[in-house]
């Protein structure tokens, strides 16, 4: 059998308020008679995914597909760089969106009807496409998380606390959106300083500092239009000294179009590292999942990871 034939399943029951595990047994069978051999998991629980990643490269796994959002998407890619260090020998990724969080299939016109995602993984391409690697640094304790898709501090990471806390049922778009406007009451902006490919860029108050992959996050905000996912550069935004309302309505309320871009108060580097510096820790969202840190360094793998998308 092929080794496009032989596919390795991680689900997360969980993702979309319950939908994938109640769709799994209809993707499964879907799967099969597309002619597909099937390996799967179900998760139990966090980081479950990503030990379940580094069994199957244990067993050869060629093709791995991410049932479930973005969190269960990213313990995969974690499990499968604390297996394989080499980038070039990690499996190919594929996606079936069910959750919260799906931006990462916006980006790459992955469909969200389970049966058109399986057979971009049947007929579609392996494409190349960039990574992040982002280290934490909290007092003595440093920690390294991989990304595909986002990683913010700030505001986002509270974003991000808020919807992994709260029942989904009122999808994604909605879930993420009232989610920022509770973060976004509470919120208190940081004093951050940023560096950009080794060279300072600014400083003071700032209510997010963003490293985008992709063009979407946070449930189908467009933040970066011009985000390519395989160019080796990434999209640095941070918003500085915007108060409540003018975050709210000049950024906030335009960021779904894309039109956010155009308020003076955010401000857009591009490059191949990010830093991030503050004077207390600092909430941090990578891929919808939360991390805390008091600096952060990221830096943009060009090409490490190999996913199927529409021919």
């Amino acid at each position: 059998m092929s080794d496009r034939k032989k596919v390795h399943a991680i689900v997360n029951p969980h993702a979309g308020h319950g939908k994938a595990g109640k769709k799994w047994p209809l993707i499964l069978e879907y799967l099969e008679a597309s002619g597909f051999d099937v390996t799967w998991q179900l998760t139990k629980r966090r980081w479950h995914a990503s030990y379940i990643a580094q069994e199957y490269i244990k067993r050869g796994a060629k093709l791995v597909i991410s049932v479930g959002g973005e969190g269960v998407m990213n313990e995969i890619l974690n499990g499968m760089f604390a297996a394989v260090k080499d980038s070039g020998s990690l499996p190919t990724m594929s996606l079936i969106p069910i959750g919260t969080g799906t931006d990462i299939s916006r980006t790459l016109r992955i469909p969200k009807d389970y049966r058109q995602a399986v057979d971009v993984i049947k007929h579609g391409r392996e494409m190349q496409i960039d990574a992040g690697r982002t280290i934490f640094r909290l007092g003595d304790r440093t920690w390294t998380r991989y990304f595909i898709n986002a990683s913010d501090a700030g505001l986002g990471g509270a974003v991000a606390r808020i919807t992994n806390s709260v029942p989904k049922t009122l999808g994604g778009f909605l879930t993420f959106l009232l989610s920022s406007l509770v973060a976004l009451l509470s919120f208190r902006r940081m004093k951050l300083k940023i560096w950009v490919d080794g060279k300072f860029v600014d400083q003071g108050l700032m209510t997010i500092v963003g490293a985008l992959n992709g063009q979407f996050f946070g449930g189908g905000m467009h933040a970066a239009p011009m985000a390519l996912i395989n160019d080796g550069i990434m999209e640095f935004m941070y918003v500085k000294d915007a108060n409540f309302f003018k975050f709210l309505s000049r950024v906030l309320a335009r960021v779904y179009q894309g039109e956010h871009l155009a308020y003076h108060k955010v401000h857009l580097c591009r490059g191949k590292e990010l830093k991030v510096q503050g004077e207390k820790a600092f909430l941090v969202d990578i891929d919808g999942e939360v991390e805390k840190a008091q600096a952060m360094s990221l830096e943009v793998l060009p090409k490490a990871i190999k996913f199927m998308v529409r021919e």
